[in-house]
């Protein structure tokens, strides 16, 4: 036996029984979470470190701590606006956007290792409501998607939120 098949195979013993599959815990370790997170987690942990990471970047405006705190240093980035992978990449472009927009919570749920938040952002190109999901490994956001709608007048009586 390799050591790599060897190390899939204690992977795969240590995860057992956890809330969490063993791909995601080696995510954990690879895409390097910060310490501030756990590898595992039930979706009630999950929900409460997406809540907070949204609360810190949203509404507190500390992107920094929230990326910090929560956000793998090689996050798998999937937003077009954003060049690249890595949480310092992304930082670099949503935090001047984070100072100078407004951001109100719409919903945030949790399920599957996913995490969802639906929120209004006023910034100064306009509104929007945008949707950002994230894949998580217990309370570590390890890869991000971003959809975003600008707000236009529209014939429906409550059209976005």
């Amino acid at each position: 036996m390799r050591l790599s098949q060897a190390v899939t195979v204690l992977s795969i013993f240590l995860c057992v029984g956890t809330a969490a599959p063993a791909v995601y815990t080696s995510e954990y370790i690879t895409l390097g979470c910060p310490a501030s997170t756990t590898p595992t987690a039930t979706e009630t942990q999950q929900y409460e470190a997406l809540n907070d990471f949204a609360t810190l970047l949203y509404l507190q405006k500390m992107p920094t701590k929230a990326f910090n705190t929560y956000v793998a240093t090689h996050l798998i980035n999937h937003a077009a606006d954003v060049p690249g992978d890595g949480a310092a990449l992304a930082l670099q472009t949503v935090g001047p956007l984070v100072s100078a927009s407004a951001f109100v919570i719409e919903q945030l749920f949790v399920g599957q290792d996913r995490g969802v938040t639906y929120f209004k952002a006023t910034t100064p190109m306009g509104t929007a409501a945008a949707i950002d999901m994230f894949r998580m490994s217990g309370t570590c956001l390890i890869e991000h998607w971003v959809i975003q709608n600008p707000v236009l007048n529209s014939t429906n009586p409550h059209p976005y939120f």
